[in-house]
C-alpha cells in the first residue's frame, strides 16, 4: 500500500510541475543585422533550444524551448554574452497547473527555483509568462525597484540561502520573477 502511495505522489509531482516552453529576451548593445546574426547562431547552439525567431527591428529574440527538457535560462543568456552582447529583459512562459504563487513564494518551474517578488497571492493554470529580475537580466536601476518586495538574501546573491523555505527545491540557483 505505502508502494502505491509512493507511485500516485510521485506522478503527481511531475503532473503538476510547470514546464518551461519559450522565452522572449531583449539583448543589448546591438548596432547592426551582422550582430542579430551572431545572437541568433549563438541561441541557436543551445541543446535544448528548439527554434529562435528574430525581431531585429526591436532586437527580441523569440525562443522556442523542445519539450520535457530542462531548461537552464542562464544558458540562455550565456548564449547572448558569448556572443558579445547583453541581456536587457527576459520573459518566461511556462504552463502552469494549479501552481500557487505570492511575494516570497518559492515555485518549481520546470526543474528550476523561482522565487516569485511583488505578486498577489494566485494560482497560476496555464500558459503563463513571468519577467526574469535577476541582475544581469535587467537594468539595475529596474532590478532595484524589485529590493522592497523581499528580506531574503538569495535577491542579492541568486543563490539559496538559509532563509529560503526548506521545501523549496534543493539545489544551488534560484530565479527572481514576477508577473
Amino acid at each position: 500500500m505505502k508502494f502505491i502511495i509512493a507511485i500516485v505522489m510521485l506522478l503527481g509531482s511531475i503532473c503538476t510541475q510547470a514546464q518551461i516552453r519559450s522565452a522572449s529576451l531583449t539583448a543589448s548593445g546591438l548596432t547592426c543585422s551582422m550582430c542579430s546574426k551572431s545572437i541568433f547562431k549563438s541561441l541557436s547552439k543551445v541543446p535544448f533550444v528548439k527554434s529562435v525567431d528574430v525581431n531585429v527591428e526591436k532586437s527580441v529574440f523569440v525562443v522556442q524551448f523542445k519539450e520535457n527538457e530542462k531548461v537552464d535560462i542562464d544558458a540562455v543568456k550565456k548564449a547572448v554574452v558569448d556572443a558579445g552582447f547583453a541581456v536587457a529583459a527576459m520573459q518566461v512562459t511556462a504552463s502552469f497547473d494549479n501552481a500557487e504563487v505570492y511575494n516570497d513564494a518559492h515555485v518549481n518551474v520546470g526543474g528550476s527555483t523561482f522565487h516569485f517578488l511583488n505578486v498577489p497571492k494566485q494560482k497560476l493554470t496555464g500558459d503563463k509568462t513571468i519577467t526574469i529580475v535577476d541582475k544581469n537580466y535587467l537594468p539595475a536601476k529596474e532590478r532595484k525597484q524589485y529590493a522592497k518586495y523581499t528580506k531574503m538574501k538569495c535577491f542579492e546573491t541568486g543563490m539559496m540561502a538559509p532563509c529560503c523555505p526548506k521545501d523549496a527545491q534543493v539545489q544551488n540557483r534560484v530565479y527572481h520573477a514576477t508577473l
